[in-house]
């Protein structure tokens, strides 16, 4: 590890994202107009685009020791991103996802592997991982890995972000160790068993977190602390490509985290930062910078 503690350091799912823009699915053969490689999961994505805005990042990880993890790896340094503590696993396939957007509908469609990596174990965590951190992000897709790590996190005084794709075991424990918790409407209903958005909401704060948010994808997000409850618009962008846009959120909001704002205005932030982002192929394709988002924002 370097002599300067990161901002941030990153807990979760890495992957290759092989994006493709073509005809309709229903055709056996589809050739594509565009293609790209992207580094990608929901964890690489949310600190590319801490990165991208000005934090000093860092993951902890474990791909594979193949062609996918060494371009994962390329492309989140590129970006900024401190990979010297994600692992590689030799003769093992890191995670990968290929996702067809058809040129006229701008449907998605998506095709996904874990890979075979072996998951790590909290015994794997460094223990001087968050030493001087100021915020620790987790994406619930690993939770036993992740709970150990978010306790950690929290004893050396890290905030906690957990941004949640599915309900899955252990999220309860995640959800009573995080400051921050961020769910798609639907992930939000399912965790709160309410679709009514300001219900639901309360009952995720009940569940652990001081700041409940739920995206509402082109209708804008939602949140609320303590007894503020905020709502924000969508930015109007020409849409490309929703990929990775819930994940550039989820790190825009940790960027505001880090400069101490408060919601009403993290939550504009990060919603502008998400909307521009679909204007490109990709999620890490699109990561707005600072003077794009102020420009947003008016």
């Amino acid at each position: 590890m370097t002599s300067e503690a990161p901002d941030v350091v990153g807990v979760g799912g890495l992957a290759l994202d092989q994006i493709g823009v073509g005809a309709s699915v229903r055709d056996p053969w589809i050739p594509l107009s565009k293609f790209t490689l992207q580094a990608g999961g929901p964890t690489g994505t949310a600190l590319a685009t801490m990165a991208t805005l000005g934090a000093r990042v860092r993951c902890f990880g474990r791909l594979g020791d193949d062609e996918f993890g060494t371009l994962i790896l390329r492309q989140l340094r590129g970006m900024g991103v401190d990979t010297s503590l994600t692992q590689r696993e030799p003769d093992r396939l890191s995670p990968s996802t290929f996702i067809l957007l058809e040129e006229d509908s701008r449907r998605r469609f998506i095709r996904h592997t874990t890979g075979d990596v072996t998951p790590l174990e909290p015994a794997d965590i460094p223990a001087d991982l968050f030493d001087g951190v100021r915020l620790a992000y987790f994406d619930a897709e690993l939770p036993t890995l992740q709970i150990a790590a978010a306790t950690r996190a929290r004893a050396r005084g890290a905030r906690v972000l957990l941004g949640v794709r599915r309900p899955g075991p252990g999220l309860g424990e995640l959800l009573d160790l995080a400051d921050v918790v961020i769910a798609s409407e639907r992930v939000a209903a399912e965790m709160s068993h309410t679709s009514e958005l300001e219900r639901s909401l309360v009952e995720l704060t009940k569940m652990g977190p001081e700041v409940a948010i739920i995206t509402l994808g082109d209708e804008g997000a939602i949140g609320l602390h303590e007894d503020k409850l905020v709502r924000q618009h969508a930015v109007e962008v020409n849409v490309v490509d929703v990929t990775g846009a819930g994940s550039v959120f989820r790190g825009a909001y940790g960027y505001a985290m880090l400069q101490g704002w408060p919601l009403e205005r993290a939550l504009p932030f990060a919603t502008a930062a998400a909307g521009l982002s679909c204007a490109s192929l990709g999620g890490q394709g699109g990561i707005p910078t600072l003077d794009a988002i102020s420009r947003a924002l008016g």
